[in-house]
Protein backbone atom coordinates (compact mmCIF):
# COMPACT_ATOMS: atom_id res chain seq x y z
CA UNK A 1 0.00 0.00 0.00
CA UNK A 2 1.64 3.27 -1.02
CA UNK A 3 2.28 5.76 1.42
CA UNK A 4 0.00 8.25 -0.42
CA UNK A 5 -2.97 6.24 -0.19
CA UNK A 6 -2.47 5.43 3.60
CA UNK A 7 -2.26 8.51 4.73
CA UNK A 8 -5.87 9.21 2.48
CA UNK A 9 -7.26 6.26 4.63
CA UNK A 10 -6.19 7.60 7.83
CA UNK A 11 -7.25 11.24 7.56
CA UNK A 12 -11.04 9.87 6.35
CA UNK A 13 -12.75 9.57 9.55
CA UNK A 14 -11.07 13.06 10.29
CA UNK A 15 -12.46 14.05 7.17
CA UNK A 16 -15.97 12.13 8.07
CA UNK A 17 -16.14 13.85 11.36
CA UNK A 18 -15.53 17.19 9.73
CA UNK A 19 -18.62 16.75 7.76
CA UNK A 20 -20.77 16.34 10.36
CA UNK A 21 -19.94 18.98 12.35
CA UNK A 22 -20.75 21.06 9.40
CA UNK A 23 -23.87 19.54 9.26
CA UNK A 24 -25.35 20.31 12.28
CA UNK A 25 -23.80 23.96 12.26
CA UNK A 26 -25.80 25.07 9.77
CA UNK A 27 -29.43 24.50 12.05
CA UNK A 28 -31.58 27.36 11.58
CA UNK A 29 -34.15 29.21 13.76
CA UNK A 30 -37.52 28.88 13.43
CA UNK A 31 -37.97 32.38 11.82
CA UNK A 32 -35.26 31.97 9.61
CA UNK A 33 -37.27 28.52 8.15
CA UNK A 34 -40.27 30.20 7.63
CA UNK A 35 -38.81 33.46 5.62
CA UNK A 36 -37.05 30.95 3.22
CA UNK A 37 -39.72 28.12 2.85
CA UNK A 38 -42.37 30.72 2.85
CA UNK A 39 -42.67 31.68 -0.67
CA UNK A 40 -42.56 27.87 -1.79
CA UNK A 41 -45.46 27.17 -0.15
CA UNK A 42 -48.86 26.78 -2.22
CA UNK A 43 -52.80 26.95 -1.46
CA UNK A 44 -54.94 24.22 -3.58
CA UNK A 45 -58.58 24.98 -3.92
CA UNK A 46 -60.88 22.01 -5.35
CA UNK A 47 -64.27 22.72 -7.19
CA UNK A 48 -67.18 20.47 -6.82
CA UNK A 49 -69.36 20.01 -10.28
CA UNK A 50 -71.07 23.01 -9.41
CA UNK A 51 -68.03 25.02 -9.86
CA UNK A 52 -68.11 25.96 -6.26
CA UNK A 53 -64.42 25.79 -4.34
CA UNK A 54 -64.72 22.43 -2.31
CA UNK A 55 -62.16 21.73 -0.35
CA UNK A 56 -58.83 23.19 0.16
CA UNK A 57 -55.19 21.77 0.63
CA UNK A 58 -51.61 22.40 0.75
CA UNK A 59 -48.59 21.88 -1.31
CA UNK A 60 -45.01 22.87 -2.10
CA UNK A 61 -42.42 23.93 -5.16
CA UNK A 62 -39.80 21.88 -6.05
CA UNK A 63 -39.21 23.28 -9.63
CA UNK A 64 -39.07 26.66 -10.99
CA UNK A 65 -41.08 25.70 -14.02
CA UNK A 66 -44.01 25.08 -11.51
CA UNK A 67 -43.82 21.55 -10.22
CA UNK A 68 -45.59 20.84 -6.62
CA UNK A 69 -45.76 17.68 -4.28
CA UNK A 70 -49.12 17.54 -2.72
CA UNK A 71 -51.52 14.68 -1.02
CA UNK A 72 -53.12 12.43 -3.93
CA UNK A 73 -55.91 12.95 -1.42
CA UNK A 74 -56.22 16.63 -1.95
CA UNK A 75 -56.00 16.43 -5.71
CA UNK A 76 -58.30 12.82 -5.82
CA UNK A 77 -62.34 13.99 -6.22
CA UNK A 78 -61.85 16.98 -8.26
CA UNK A 79 -61.75 17.63 -12.20
CA UNK A 80 -60.67 20.80 -11.64
CA UNK A 81 -58.31 23.29 -8.93
CA UNK A 82 -56.61 26.37 -8.47
CA UNK A 83 -52.81 27.02 -7.10
CA UNK A 84 -52.54 30.27 -5.19
CA UNK A 85 -49.14 31.46 -4.63
CA UNK A 86 -47.72 32.78 -1.12
CA UNK A 87 -47.39 36.07 -3.45
CA UNK A 88 -51.03 35.85 -4.07
CA UNK A 89 -50.59 34.91 -7.85
CA UNK A 90 -53.61 32.45 -8.40
CA UNK A 91 -53.01 29.60 -11.82
CA UNK A 92 -56.06 27.70 -12.77
CA UNK A 93 -54.63 25.31 -14.79
CA UNK A 94 -53.52 22.77 -12.55
CA UNK A 95 -52.17 18.76 -14.46
CA UNK A 96 -51.00 16.13 -12.60
CA UNK A 97 -47.52 14.55 -13.77
CA UNK A 98 -47.58 11.53 -11.33
CA UNK A 99 -49.06 9.81 -8.26
CA UNK A 100 -48.08 6.94 -5.75
CA UNK A 101 -51.82 6.14 -4.22
CA UNK A 102 -50.73 3.94 -1.69
CA UNK A 103 -48.26 6.63 0.21
CA UNK A 104 -50.67 9.57 -0.76
CA UNK A 105 -48.42 11.48 -3.04
CA UNK A 106 -49.03 13.40 -6.10
CA UNK A 107 -46.75 15.61 -8.45
CA UNK A 108 -48.85 18.04 -10.51
CA UNK A 109 -47.92 21.20 -12.08
CA UNK A 110 -48.46 25.10 -13.35
CA UNK A 111 -47.78 26.81 -16.48
CA UNK A 112 -45.15 29.08 -14.75
CA UNK A 113 -41.34 29.90 -14.68
CA UNK A 114 -38.67 31.04 -12.48
CA UNK A 115 -40.66 30.22 -9.17
CA UNK A 116 -39.08 30.31 -5.86
CA UNK A 117 -38.65 26.01 -5.09
CA UNK A 118 -37.42 23.93 -1.88
CA UNK A 119 -35.03 21.35 -2.39
CA UNK A 120 -35.24 17.84 -1.08
CA UNK A 121 -33.36 16.43 2.22
CA UNK A 122 -33.23 13.00 3.34
CA UNK A 123 -36.17 11.33 5.02
CA UNK A 124 -33.71 8.09 6.07
CA UNK A 125 -31.05 10.21 8.30
CA UNK A 126 -34.29 11.49 10.27
CA UNK A 127 -34.14 10.19 13.66
CA UNK A 128 -37.15 9.83 16.39
CA UNK A 129 -36.68 13.04 18.91
CA UNK A 130 -35.43 14.99 16.11
CA UNK A 131 -37.19 18.74 15.80
CA UNK A 132 -39.55 19.08 13.17
CA UNK A 133 -41.30 21.99 11.31
CA UNK A 134 -44.28 21.64 9.60
CA UNK A 135 -45.44 24.81 7.07
CA UNK A 136 -49.39 24.75 5.51
CA UNK A 137 -52.57 26.79 5.25
CA UNK A 138 -55.23 25.07 8.38
CA UNK A 139 -58.43 25.60 6.75
CA UNK A 140 -57.61 27.06 3.43
CA UNK A 141 -57.42 30.74 5.20
CA UNK A 142 -54.48 31.25 7.85
CA UNK A 143 -52.10 30.44 4.96
CA UNK A 144 -48.50 30.02 5.72
CA UNK A 145 -49.01 28.52 9.35
CA UNK A 146 -45.32 27.63 11.04
CA UNK A 147 -46.03 24.44 13.58
CA UNK A 148 -43.24 23.13 15.52
CA UNK A 149 -42.69 19.62 17.43
CA UNK A 150 -40.74 16.39 17.34
CA UNK A 151 -40.51 13.48 15.39
CA UNK A 152 -42.31 10.92 17.95
CA UNK A 153 -41.77 7.76 16.17
CA UNK A 154 -41.73 6.38 12.66
CA UNK A 155 -44.24 3.81 11.81
CA UNK A 156 -45.14 0.63 9.91
CA UNK A 157 -47.84 1.11 7.16
CA UNK A 158 -48.92 -1.39 4.44
CA UNK A 159 -45.99 -1.27 1.96
CA UNK A 160 -44.05 1.74 3.95
CA UNK A 161 -43.22 4.00 6.89
CA UNK A 162 -44.71 6.76 8.21
CA UNK A 163 -43.64 9.57 10.26
CA UNK A 164 -45.54 10.43 13.44
CA UNK A 165 -44.77 13.96 14.61
CA UNK A 166 -46.23 16.18 17.47
CA UNK A 167 -46.41 19.03 15.42
CA UNK A 168 -50.12 20.08 15.52
CA UNK A 169 -51.83 19.99 11.92
CA UNK A 170 -55.01 20.83 10.78
CA UNK A 171 -57.29 20.28 8.37
CA UNK A 172 -55.93 22.07 4.95
CA UNK A 173 -52.57 21.67 5.93
CA UNK A 174 -52.29 18.19 4.13
CA UNK A 175 -49.59 17.82 1.32
CA UNK A 176 -47.58 20.85 3.02
CA UNK A 177 -44.11 20.07 3.53
CA UNK A 178 -42.09 18.89 7.00
CA UNK A 179 -38.91 20.49 7.82
CA UNK A 180 -35.76 19.34 9.81
CA UNK A 181 -33.92 21.55 11.97
CA UNK A 182 -31.35 22.57 9.08
CA UNK A 183 -34.83 23.54 6.58
CA UNK A 184 -34.60 20.79 4.28
CA UNK A 185 -37.61 19.01 3.55
CA UNK A 186 -38.16 15.30 5.04
CA UNK A 187 -41.39 14.82 4.76
CA UNK A 188 -45.35 15.64 3.10
CA UNK A 189 -48.00 16.46 5.86
CA UNK A 190 -50.71 13.71 5.92
CA UNK A 191 -52.40 14.84 8.00
CA UNK A 192 -54.01 11.67 9.30
CA UNK A 193 -56.18 11.35 12.45
CA UNK A 194 -55.99 8.29 14.24
CA UNK A 195 -56.89 7.02 18.11
CA UNK A 196 -55.08 9.18 20.69
CA UNK A 197 -54.35 12.62 21.29
CA UNK A 198 -52.10 14.84 18.96
CA UNK A 199 -51.38 12.36 17.01
CA UNK A 200 -49.92 13.41 13.26
CA UNK A 201 -48.50 11.85 10.58
CA UNK A 202 -46.29 12.57 7.55
CA UNK A 203 -44.83 10.88 4.39
CA UNK A 204 -41.12 10.53 4.25
CA UNK A 205 -39.72 12.80 1.64
CA UNK A 206 -37.62 9.75 0.19
CA UNK A 207 -40.47 8.14 -1.67
CA UNK A 208 -41.51 11.48 -3.56
CA UNK A 209 -37.93 11.85 -4.94
CA UNK A 210 -38.50 8.96 -7.63
CA UNK A 211 -41.56 10.59 -9.01
CA UNK A 212 -39.85 13.91 -9.77
CA UNK A 213 -38.21 12.41 -13.25
CA UNK A 214 -41.47 11.95 -14.23
CA UNK A 215 -42.28 14.19 -17.42
CA UNK A 216 -45.48 12.87 -18.64
CA UNK A 217 -48.42 15.54 -17.55
CA UNK A 218 -52.14 14.71 -17.53
CA UNK A 219 -55.35 16.29 -17.02
CA UNK A 220 -56.77 16.41 -13.44
CA UNK A 221 -59.76 14.35 -14.88
CA UNK A 222 -57.43 11.14 -15.87
CA UNK A 223 -56.89 10.55 -11.78
CA UNK A 224 -60.26 12.17 -11.30
CA UNK A 225 -61.79 9.28 -8.01
CA UNK A 226 -65.68 10.25 -6.96
CA UNK A 227 -65.91 10.64 -3.17
CA UNK A 228 -68.00 8.16 -1.56
CA UNK A 229 -71.06 9.69 0.10
CA UNK A 230 -73.43 9.08 2.60
CA UNK A 231 -77.24 10.20 3.53
CA UNK A 232 -77.88 10.28 6.96
CA UNK A 233 -81.62 11.34 7.13
CA UNK A 234 -81.73 12.85 10.84
CA UNK A 235 -78.95 13.99 12.87
CA UNK A 236 -75.67 14.68 10.74
CA UNK A 237 -76.77 14.92 7.06
CA UNK A 238 -73.28 16.34 5.28
CA UNK A 239 -73.45 19.45 3.63
CA UNK A 240 -74.53 18.84 0.01
CA UNK A 241 -73.07 21.77 -1.77
CA UNK A 242 -71.02 20.23 -3.44
CA UNK A 243 -72.98 18.44 -5.33
CA UNK A 244 -76.85 18.54 -5.11
CA UNK A 245 -78.89 20.88 -7.06
CA UNK A 246 -81.52 21.22 -4.93
CA UNK A 247 -79.60 22.13 -1.30
CA UNK A 248 -80.85 26.18 -2.04
CA UNK A 249 -84.41 25.21 -1.59
CA UNK A 250 -83.47 23.93 1.92
CA UNK A 251 -83.97 26.14 4.94
CA UNK A 252 -82.29 26.81 7.92
CA UNK A 253 -84.75 25.15 10.36
CA UNK A 254 -85.68 22.18 7.92
CA UNK A 255 -82.12 21.06 7.85
CA UNK A 256 -79.65 23.44 9.83
CA UNK A 257 -76.61 21.41 9.45
CA UNK A 258 -76.77 21.25 5.63
CA UNK A 259 -77.80 25.12 5.25
CA UNK A 260 -74.94 26.39 7.29
CA UNK A 261 -72.33 24.05 6.03
CA UNK A 262 -72.99 25.55 2.56
CA UNK A 263 -72.46 28.78 4.15
CA UNK A 264 -68.67 28.01 5.25
CA UNK A 265 -66.41 30.51 3.38
CA UNK A 266 -69.51 32.54 1.95
CA UNK A 267 -71.37 34.11 5.15
CA UNK A 268 -70.05 37.18 6.83
CA UNK A 269 -71.53 38.11 10.25
CA UNK A 270 -73.38 40.79 9.30
CA UNK A 271 -74.94 37.45 7.03
CA UNK A 272 -75.26 35.44 9.85
CA UNK A 273 -76.90 38.19 11.96
CA UNK A 274 -79.74 37.78 9.05
CA UNK A 275 -80.73 34.56 9.54
CA UNK A 276 -80.02 33.60 13.64
CA UNK A 277 -79.95 37.19 14.95
CA UNK A 278 -77.68 38.94 17.13
CA UNK A 279 -75.29 36.96 18.43
CA UNK A 280 -75.34 35.81 22.83
CA UNK A 281 -72.00 35.23 23.17
CA UNK A 282 -68.70 35.42 21.84
CA UNK A 283 -64.98 33.54 22.78
CA UNK A 284 -61.76 33.67 20.73
CA UNK A 285 -60.53 30.82 18.15
CA UNK A 286 -56.86 30.30 18.79
CA UNK A 287 -54.79 28.25 16.38
CA UNK A 288 -51.01 28.33 17.81
CA UNK A 289 -51.34 30.05 20.61
CA UNK A 290 -52.50 33.30 18.19
CA UNK A 291 -55.99 34.66 18.20
CA UNK A 292 -57.13 34.64 14.85
CA UNK A 293 -61.31 34.79 14.64
CA UNK A 294 -64.05 35.24 16.93
CA UNK A 295 -66.59 32.06 17.99
CA UNK A 296 -69.69 33.37 17.84
CA UNK A 297 -72.60 31.95 20.05
CA UNK A 298 -76.33 32.04 18.89
CA UNK A 299 -79.78 30.82 19.60
CA UNK A 300 -80.75 28.02 18.17
CA UNK A 301 -83.95 28.25 15.36
CA UNK A 302 -84.20 24.11 15.32
CA UNK A 303 -85.49 22.61 18.38
CA UNK A 304 -82.81 19.54 18.38
CA UNK A 305 -79.79 21.95 18.68
CA UNK A 306 -79.22 23.65 22.05
CA UNK A 307 -76.85 26.59 20.35
CA UNK A 308 -74.92 27.27 16.74
CA UNK A 309 -71.65 28.71 17.13
CA UNK A 310 -70.05 30.03 13.86
CA UNK A 311 -66.21 30.29 13.98
CA UNK A 312 -65.48 34.10 11.54
CA UNK A 313 -61.97 34.78 10.50
CA UNK A 314 -60.86 37.81 11.33
CA UNK A 315 -58.86 38.31 8.12
CA UNK A 316 -61.19 37.40 5.29
CA UNK A 317 -64.28 37.90 7.76
CA UNK A 318 -66.08 34.74 6.01
CA UNK A 319 -67.55 31.37 8.43
CA UNK A 320 -64.34 29.20 8.45
CA UNK A 321 -66.56 26.61 10.57
CA UNK A 322 -69.90 25.84 11.93
CA UNK A 323 -70.71 24.27 15.89
CA UNK A 324 -74.31 22.28 16.75
CA UNK A 325 -74.72 21.83 20.40
CA UNK A 326 -76.74 18.70 21.38
CA UNK A 327 -79.25 18.44 24.72
CA UNK A 328 -77.96 15.51 25.39
CA UNK A 329 -81.11 13.45 23.57
CA UNK A 330 -79.37 11.45 20.51
CA UNK A 331 -77.17 8.60 20.94
CA UNK A 332 -73.59 7.84 19.30
CA UNK A 333 -74.59 4.62 18.09
CA UNK A 334 -77.47 6.32 16.02
CA UNK A 335 -75.31 8.26 14.56
CA UNK A 336 -72.40 5.44 13.59
CA UNK A 337 -75.20 3.65 11.90
CA UNK A 338 -76.50 6.93 9.65
CA UNK A 339 -73.47 7.98 9.39
CA UNK A 340 -71.23 4.38 8.81
CA UNK A 341 -67.90 3.54 10.41
CA UNK A 342 -65.64 5.16 7.98
CA UNK A 343 -64.72 7.79 10.30
CA UNK A 344 -61.34 8.64 12.00
CA UNK A 345 -60.73 8.45 16.55
CA UNK A 346 -59.23 10.91 18.64
CA UNK A 347 -59.43 11.89 22.28
CA UNK A 348 -59.90 15.37 23.14
CA UNK A 349 -57.85 16.88 25.69
CA UNK A 350 -60.60 16.23 28.35
CA UNK A 351 -61.25 12.17 27.71
CA UNK A 352 -63.87 12.52 25.52
CA UNK A 353 -63.98 10.70 22.07
CA UNK A 354 -64.20 12.83 18.91
CA UNK A 355 -65.14 10.82 15.54
CA UNK A 356 -64.06 12.49 12.52
CA UNK A 357 -65.75 12.26 8.81
CA UNK A 358 -64.78 13.45 5.43
CA UNK A 359 -68.01 14.34 3.56
CA UNK A 360 -67.72 16.28 0.03
CA UNK A 361 -64.50 18.29 1.04
CA UNK A 362 -65.97 19.24 4.31
CA UNK A 363 -64.84 17.58 7.83
CA UNK A 364 -67.21 16.75 10.18
CA UNK A 365 -66.38 16.07 13.34
CA UNK A 366 -68.74 14.33 16.10
CA UNK A 367 -68.11 14.78 19.70
CA UNK A 368 -69.59 12.86 22.77
CA UNK A 369 -70.28 13.41 26.18
CA UNK A 370 -69.77 10.91 29.16
CA UNK A 371 -73.25 8.78 28.73
CA UNK A 372 -72.20 8.49 24.51
CA UNK A 373 -74.55 10.79 24.14
CA UNK A 374 -73.74 13.72 21.13
CA UNK A 375 -72.25 16.64 23.05
CA UNK A 376 -71.11 18.68 19.39
CA UNK A 377 -71.30 18.64 15.82
CA UNK A 378 -68.53 20.63 13.97
CA UNK A 379 -67.97 21.17 10.37
CA UNK A 380 -65.39 22.90 8.80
Amino acid sequence: MSQRLLLSLLLLPVFLRAQTTTTKSVEKAAGEIYKLAGPSVVLIEVYGDDGKVSGSGSGFLVSADGRILTNFHVIAHTKRATVRLANEDAYDAVNVIDVDKRKDIALVKIKAVDLPFLNLGHSNFVQVGDKLFTLGNPLGVFQNTLSEGLLSGIRQMDGYKMFQLSAPISHGSSGGPVFDARGEVVGIVEATISEGQNLNFAIPIDYAAGMLSSKEVQPLSAFYEPEETKQPSEVAAPPKEATSAASPSVSIKQDAFTYLGTKILVWTKEDAEVELGKPIDRRDAIVNNAVVGDIYKYNSPVPNFAGIELNINRANKKVVAAYFYYAGTVSWKSVEEKLGKNYKKQKMPNGRPMYIYQFQGRTVAVIVDSANNIYNLGVW
